[in-house]
């Protein structure tokens, strides 16, 4: 490509896009206009062409994202350079296709490109689109931003499609105020669309947000509107078709899913950890929230270490806020919460009930450690109007808690037990150890504290790392096993603080996540959805200080315990 268009002027923008119409008639799909711009704040130039990745001549890349923030075609490729840093908003102009969408990622090598805005406390965003689709977004590191990626849609807008973000970390956003008049911007977001449509009309279509970080935010994905608080704006959906695979919300503030208005979604393969400590809520903390949206699916999921923190209502691992139709959950797991394992909302945003939620092969382990203003429960069910079947699903409870609570009685009754597994904590663990008669190895090891130690029975005994940092414990059976319990005992002297317990999944080759946790100590039962596998893994990531020292794992495919359960949710 030639060095003309160092300054895209217009002139040159409107031949193009012409070319491109003629290429489009008779090439559909065709990219064979697009471009590809590199932007360095560390050699770049904006008087440079931003053709080249390496300055010659007049070409080079440009050095800021304000002289990147132009008019761009379907198929044109925005690289930032891998190491380099920018304290600016990237705004590019047009749309791409999904077909040929405009790309943003990276070049060169080194840690990811950072848009780092140095204040979340002001409205500075990372990437803003206005009226846009057509966008993939791939490697990139927003820091301190207010929001990092921002996507504003206005009234009567077209339908536009497809806005895929994919490995991009999004961190340190923790701003928290009161925002009933969002658009105002007052909260740190990760990715935030925006429709100012009131009507029921679709205005983003077809978003993907793949194995992204989202972590020390107030919260992490939003869809939202001008009717966030309009209790009557019910069954209105202005987004569509919204995917969420294999991402991480970790050490956040309030819902790190705060979904509304979204028809049709899917959140696959999604940890939520660690929510809401040393923080005070005005409306309450949830790992995730969803509010008039439909049809959406849930699977291998998992949401836990759900706090109150400084006096927060709520405090459950997921909620169901009302309007929500067609929902299934599948293959989730949900535990450790000061809250109930599980809320199913109505009236509180609206009058609609949720209908037609599905919940599958499903395991609560809330606890409920200190609710506020709510009995101990794993469900908080505020009216019999809510249709929740729960089916096949385990369900523990701790001292003093109760299966389900509805809030408002109806003699309509629509939520029903179907095959579940209902059991004390306290009685979990009760077959026999299958670590017991499994192989034993270990990232590392010291001398008389050997990995095996940990299935020897014996109360005196440990294995501990000759190192601290990344390291695991793993165990091998002779042949697939099934697991669904695990219990965890902690050297007095170790100090874990984050962990997870892993199983081998033979059809992907690879280590598959079942639980992720906080601290250990003298013990913890960490029950899993169930899997069968021949290999099991405890991978410790952090620990205070030292290294990681653990006394016993213990392995169970426990099935036994279970409490008589009515249909209706009457345990006993």
């Amino acid at each position: 490509m030639p060095s003309l268009p160092a300054c895209r002027p217009s002139v040159f923008i409107l031949f193009r896009v012409a070319l491109l119409c003629c290429a489009v008639q008779c090439f559909a799909g065709s990219s064979l206009l697009a471009a590809t711009y590199y932007v360095s704040a560390s050699d770049g130039n904006d008087a440079f062409s931003g053709q080249s990745a390496k300055p010659e001549g007049n070409n080079g890349p440009w050095k800021t994202l304000a002289k990147a923030s132009t008019d761009y075609v379907p198929g044109d490729r925005i690289l930032l350079k891998r190491g380099d840093t920018w304290n600016e908003e990237l705004r590019p102009k047009g749309s791409g296709t999904p077909e040929n969408p405009i790309y943003i990622g990276s070049y060169g090598e080194g840690a990811k490109p950072v848009i780092d805005r140095q204040d979340f406390k002001k409205d500075h965003t990372g990437i803003k689109l206005v009226d846009q689709g057509g966008f993939k977004i791939v490697g990139l590191d927003f820091a301190k931003c207010m929001t990092g990626i921002y996507g504003e849609y206005s009234v009567n807008c077209p339908t536009k499609k497809f806005i895929w973000i994919e490995d991009c970390y999004f961190h340190d956003s923790l701003l928290y105020q009161h925002y009933e008049d969002y658009p105002k911007h007052k909260i740190g977001l990760g990715i935030c669309f925006f429709s100012f449509e009131r009507k029921n009309k679709v205005v983003l279509s077809d978003i993907t947000i793949k194995n992204c970080v989202f972590r020390k935010l107030a919260s992490g994905v939003w869809t939202n509107s001008p009717d966030n608080f309009n209790k009557n704006a019910a069954n209105i959906y202005n987004f569509a078709n919204m995917t969420f695979d294999g991402c991480l919300f970790e050490e956040g503030y309030q819902w790190q899913l705060g979904i509304r208005g979204v028809a049709g979604g899917a959140v696959r393969n999604c940890v939520t950890h660690d929510v809401g400590r040393e923080f005070r809520s005005f409306n309450g903390v949830a790992g995730g929230m969803f509010f008039r949206c439909k049809d959406w699916v849930f699977e291998n999921s998992e949401w836990g270490f759900v706090s109150i923190g400084l006096g927060s209502g709520d405090g459950e691992s997921f909620d169901f806020e009302g309007n929500c139709d067609r929902m299934t959950m599948r293959n989730c797991l949900f535990h450790d919460t000061d809250g109930p394992g599980f809320l199913l909302c109505c009236y509180a945003s609206g009058p609609q009930p949720n209908t037609e939620v599905l919940m599958e092969n499903c395991v609560l382990n809330g606890k409920s450690i200190r609710p506020i203003g709510l009995p101990r429960c794993e469900i908080i069910n505020t009216t019999d109007w809510n249709a929740a079947t729960w089916s096949k699903c385990r369900v523990y409870l701790s001292k003093g808690e109760v299966l389900m609570k509805v809030m408002d009685p109806e003699k309509d009754k629509r939520s029903k037990f179907v095959d579940c597994l209902v059991k004390n904590l306290s009685n979990a663990c009760s077959t026999p150890n299958l670590a017991a008669k499994a192989k034993l190895t270990a990232s590392s090891e010291i001398s008389g504290n050997e990995a095996g130690k940990v299935a020897d029975g014996k109360g005196d005994t440990s294995w501990k790392a000759s190192a601290g940092g990344d390291q695991w414990l793993q165990i091998e059976f002779d042949q697939p096993t099934a697991v669904n319990e695990f219990k965890l005992k902690e050297e007095a002297s170790s100090s874990i603080t984050r962990y997870v317990i892993e199983c081998w999944d033979d059809k992907s080759a690879g280590w598959v996540g079942c639980f992720n946790g906080r601290g250990i100590g003298p013990e913890f039962v960490a029950p899993i959805v169930g899997r069968t596998t021949q290999k099991v893994r405890l991978r410790i990531l952090r620990t205070t200080g030292g290294s990681p020292s653990i006394q016993e794992i213990e392995v169970y495919n426990d099935t036994t315990g279970g409490l008589p359960v009515s249909k209706d949710g009457k345990v006993g």
